[in-house]
């Protein structure tokens, strides 16, 4: 039987937990063997881990954690550790190194960070220091599979980490699943806003630097010069009192309605007549798969990396350039009045099926 252990660190809210989760479902439900090693029990997403699969807990941190997780793997002798994030990729790869199991290591990376760092202009990264990377480098040329979530984040890690391009192999998230409708949320502000069936466009996301949401509002507040429409944003973040300032100074207020994180954002993408994703950078766009899935239009940045690569270089959604109001308004002016063929959307949608997708991850790990 085969037997796979995943290494996310914690299980929190995201698009990495997300991914993980999609993908420990999926192999429970074949009857593969499924471990979960947690360096701390906890996050959002603990509670749909299935029945059958079991979790392991460390020791609070990765580092302290290393030790239980080498014992773990010369007890249990997975087939394969799957691992995400910087640091935790380091520590799969150390800790298959020294174990006496057969185990093989395969990290996954989700996120550009060429394009982070110079967005952020923080150089926050392990792989800024020069010492992690030597130590990385070193450790990347021991027997290990590599899977980035778009090409783009693959090019960038080739680049920096000097791993050749042909040993990263680019699966994408697994995102999509058939859309099953929910029950109307009781939200007052959100059926007055809508009332008399006005329509409305959506943004989704962390209120961050990352998702540039003051793009996204200054392109709306062009937008309203032309047509009569509302803009709903879903997510919470640092960035919340410097949204609602700006949404104050222009002119938006009884235009723009914040709700917070929601249990069940699908329900507002599939009734809006388009989304809009202003980010800086992503790593893949889990966001544009899933409006993609219920046959909402897209407008989206052509930010490194991943937008452009769900959406073929805009035969499935417009691309605009980051950080420019007037080509985001201009877009989505333009979507608002085009007619849309939703099954071409959830047929796009469909290439990143979460079966789909954990067929991939089987092929490539067990592939010699």
């Amino acid at each position: 039987m085969k037997k796979i252990c995943f290494f996310p660190g914690t299980l929190a809210l995201g698009g990495i937990g997300k991914l993980f989760v999609n993908l420990i479902e999926e192999y429970a439900a074949r009857n593969i063997a499924v471990d979960v090693f947690l360096t701390k029990k906890e996050g959002e997403f603990l509670d749909q881990i299935p029945a059958n699969v079991r979790i392991i807990e460390g020791k609070g941190r990765a580092l302290t954690s290393i030790p239980k997780f080498i014992k773990y793997l010369n007890a249990e002798r997975p087939d394969a550790v799957i691992s995400a994030r910087e640091f935790l990729n380091i520590v799969n790869i150390a800790c298959c190194a020294c174990s006496s199991a057969p185990t093989l290591p395969v990290v996954s990376l989700h996120t550009n960070q060429t394009a982070q760092n110079f967005y952020t202009n923080t150089d926050k990264s392990l792989y800024s220091n020069s010492y992690f990377i030597r130590m990385a480098r070193m450790l990347y040329k021991k027997p290990k599979k590599i899977i980035a979530v778009s090409g783009g984040v693959a090019d960038d890690f080739a680049m920096r980490m000097g791993v050749p391009r042909q040993k990263i192999e680019v699966i994408y998230n697994p995102v999509y699943k058939e859309y099953v409708e929910e029950a109307a949320p009781v939200n007052q502000t959100f059926q007055t806003f809508t009332k008399d069936g006005r329509r409305f466009i959506v943004g989704v996301g962390r209120f961050a630097l990352q998702k540039d949401f003051s793009t996204l509002l200054k392109a709306f507040h062009l937008v309203r010069k032309t047509d009569d429409i509302t803009l709903i944003l879903l997510g919470e973040g640092p960035l919340r009192q410097e949204l609602e300032a700006e949404i104050k100074s222009l002119g938006l207020t009884e235009n723009v309605l914040l709700l917070g994180f929601v249990d069940n954002p699908l329900y507002y993408i599939k009734r809006a007549a388009a989304i809009a994703v202003s980010s800086k950078f992503e790593g893949f766009g889990n966001i544009i798969v899933e409006a993609l899935g219920v046959g909402t239009p897209v407008v989206s940045t052509d930010c490194p990396s991943g937008p452009s690569e769900i959406l073929e270089n805009g035969k499935y959604g417009k691309l605009v350039p980051v950080g420019d109001p007037q080509a985001m308004a201009t877009a989505i002016v333009e979507t608002l009045h085009e007619t849309h063929n939703p099954a071409a959307l959830i047929a796009r949608a469909r290439d990143f099926a979460v079966p789909k997708i954990a067929d991939e991850y089987l092929a490539y790990i067990y592939s010699n």
